[in-house]
């Protein structure tokens, strides 16, 4: 394993990060450079940007030292090919924040995100991971749906036991590093898929879980993602219900059998709610704007249509990164 970093050997004042961002990457070099910049023009400044390179045959660390400009608060890990669990562990390991910040190579993050998020855990100590809304996007930039529908512990982990591995995203999710560490990390053998399901199960064992109801994170849908291709949920399913079996022993569960059951609906007031936010990344805002007083009227009580409207009102369109801080691909 081989460590490199824009940053000096000893920084001058001697403090670490609050936040460490991890960034696995696999030949990501199409999209890296966007995610790298995101991170580094967060708003929030007190962190790391931990590029962890799963022995990429393309110019991934390249394009990622290009993105950085100079900016010493990159560091990079370079490994041999060993799938994404592990390079998350020497991502754990070698992370020198109090909090993990998960941001995949192909994904853009929001300005505003990791303040936020750092807040929330600051104030809720009992919480041990902290996920956000998420714009899914296509490979050019396509807004096609929003994720993420529960914000409380009971509702996610009663998801995750459910199957939904995605109760609580991967993508753009803070946990507490010292926690990650006591529970064993990622799962090493589960090297294409289901790592962050079981990581978020056990988790859920020994803290709360939780999700910002703002749309925080974009996250691209592409013809190499890790998790996608055609025979994605069939590969999945049976990882899902392996992990289910281990979750029901630890927990004691004997009254249910582990399978994967269907998520209920969206309501209407769900359904106006995230149209709105596609219509407003779309480039739609007044279309969105109405769409989302509609479920604010359907449901006045909903914490996530509220930060909609935000989003909707302090937002441009279109991917969260300013012209001149994107790649020419």
């Amino acid at each position: 394993m081989i460590i490199s970093s824009q940053a000096p050997a000893h920084p001058g004042d001697g403090t670490t990060p609050r936040v460490t961002v991890v960034m696995p990457v696999y030949n990501g070099a199409r999209f890296i450079f966007d995610g790298v910049r995101s991170a580094l023009n967060s708003s929030y400044r007190d962190l790391e940007l931990l590029v962890v390179d799963d022995g990429s045959t393309d110019d991934s660390i390249t394009v990622a030292t290009r993105a950085a400009a100079g900016d010493p608060r990159l560091r990079v890990v370079r490994g041999a090919h060993q799938g994404v669990a592990a390079a998350r562990n020497i991502a754990l390991r070698e992370a020198r924040g109090t909090y993990i910040a998960n941001l995949d190579s192909d994904d853009v993050t929001f300005p505003q995100r990791f303040a936020r998020q750092v807040a929330y855990l600051d104030r809720h100590p009992r919480c041990v991971a902290l996920g956000v809304r998420t714009i899914i996007a296509d490979g050019h930039d396509r807004a096609l749906r929003v994720t993420q529908r529960y914000f409380a512990h009971t509702h996610i982990d009663a998801s995750l036991l459910d199957g939904n591995g995605g109760a609580i995203g991967n993508d753009g999710a803070m946990f507490r590093r010292e926690v990650a560490l006591r529970i064993g990390g990622y799962e090493e053998h589960l090297t294409r898929t289901g790592e962050d399901h079981d990581f978020w199960l056990r988790l859920a064992e020994v803290g709360e879980l939780a999700c910002l109801p703002e749309v925080l994170i974009w996250y691209r849908l592409h013809d190499t993602n890790v998790s996608g291709g055609s025979d994605h949920q069939e590969r999945r399913l049976p990882v899902t219900l392996a992990n289910l079996e281990r979750a029901f022993t630890r927990r004691g569960m004997t009254d249910r059998a582990p399978a994967k059951r269907l998520s209920p609906p969206l309501s209407a007031a769900e359904l106006r709610r995230d149209a709105a936010l596609l219509r407003h990344f779309s480039g739609q805002r007044w279309r969105a704007l109405a769409l989302a007083l509609v479920a604010m009227v359907l449901n006045p009580a909903d914490a996530a249509t509220r930060a909609a409207v935000t989003t909707i009102l302090t937002t441009r369109p279109g991917i969260p990164l300013a012209p001149d801080q994107r790649s020419a691909r």
